[in-house]
């Protein structure tokens, strides 16, 4: 079983400590004491949509080509 505390990912081992006026078990004195909100949750990732209509939009800059640089070009001898 988990700890009931909603930031706390550890099990409950052979001593759980339970509040007076509670249902939830809790790992530790620590966990069952203290305040905590509830787990914050991921933010969606953009769609792919929202992706291509950001590029479309940011400045000529950000997606300019990197400068040309010259080669060398060898030729053999007949």
């Amino acid at each position: 079983m988990k700890c009931s505390h909603p930031m706390c990912n550890r099990a409950i081992g052979l001593v759980s400590h339970r509040r007076w006026f509670g249902q939830g078990l809790y790992c530790s004195r620590r966990c069952r004491d203290d305040y905590a909100a509830a787990r914050p949750k991921p933010m969606p990732s953009p769609s792919a949509d929202a992706k291509l209509f950001a590029w479309l939009l940011a400045p000529h800059d950000t997606h300019a080509r990197p400068p040309a640089v010259p080669a060398t070009v060898r030729v053999r001898a007949r």
